[in-house]
């Protein structure tokens, strides 16, 4: 080795050596201490990384609890109790979460669906909504495969004559079902336990006429429920709309319910399917 090229060689080397003991440096000077609260406030969360708090995990929802970056009651599943659990562990105070709960707009099922075409595809309700809009000849209907089903991580959903069934006791609106449906029939309604919770059961915002001849039990926007009872239903774009939060105060709602001509106005049951011997919420009437 000739002495131009051991000077290279010596250079390279004290140059790497020298970079390395500069990353060391301030990788420990600007380095983070893990807060053991961390693993303390993910042993109290449920573990199930739904992201109903708005983030990906339940580790990232501890690490950023910890960083004062996500409200201590942000976790849905966990409740009133985690909620306080979390308040203890970082000395603050806490209020509870506001519950929510996964509603269907849909209310045909196998016997009333009308099909347009004969789909062969994947049994997927993503993957046949991409074939001409599925074969269903509402274009607002539930398809009936059950995405919604297969992505809630707490078996709050069974499928019933092609139709998702929710059990409003074991849901705890984490908004999966929402986003795994494509014919957007899911949505997520503020709902404490504490007074029957009624819904249209339609989705469609075709005219009255075209939606008589694809299904018997869709909104035709006759507006008998507005009139009936204007504080809770609206109808506007061909659909009725309910104000779901007004349930609690009014419960005007049995006899647009009574005299919807094709009863799309529907009064979800809490205990669908849970095994629960009591209800999740004490005070709930009816």
């Amino acid at each position: 080795m000739n002495t131009v090229t051991l000077v290279a060689v010596l250079s390279m080397a004290g140059l790497g050596a020298f970079f390395a003991f500069i990353l060391a440096f301030f990788s420990k000077k600007m380095s983070v201490k893990d807060d053991p609260r961390v693993e303390e406030v993910k042993a109290i969360l449920p573990g199930v990384n739904c992201g109903a708090c708005g983030v990906a995990s339940c580790q990232l929802f501890a690490e950023r609890l910890i960083a004062k970056k996500v409200p201590v009651n942000g976790c849905v599943p966990g409740g009133v109790e985690v909620a306080k659990r979390l308040a203890a562990v970082l000395g603050v105070e806490s209020t509870a979460p506001e519950k929510k709960v996964a509603v269907v707009h849909c209310g045909a099922g196998l016997k009333e669906r009308k099909l347009r075409a004969d789909y062969r595809g994947l049994k997927s309700c993503s993957a046949e909504v991409m074939v001409a809009g599925g074969e269903l000849a509402c274009t607002y209907g539930c398809l009936g495969y059950g995405d919604c089903k297969e992505v809630c991580p707490f078996d709050a959903i069974r499928m019933v004559e092609g139709l998702p069934k929710i059990d409003l006791v074991t849901c705890t609106g984490c908004g999966k079902c929402v986003k795994a449906c494509p014919r957007g029939i899911i949505s997520l309604e503020l709902w404490d336990g504490s007074y029957p919770l009624v819904t249209v059961a339609c989705n469609s915002l075709d005219k009255g006429k075209t939606v008589r001849k694809v299904c018997p039990v869709g909104c035709i926007a006759c507006k008998i429920c507005e009139k009936l009872s204007p504080a809770l239903f609206k109808v506007d774009n061909n659909l009725a709309w309910l104000d779901t939060p007004k349930l609690k105060e009014n419960n005007n709602w049995e006899e647009p319910l009574e005299k919807c001509p094709t009863t799309c106005i529907v009064k979800l049951s809490p205990f669908l399917h849970s095994t629960s011997k009591k209800p999740l919420f004490p005070d709930f009437i009816k």
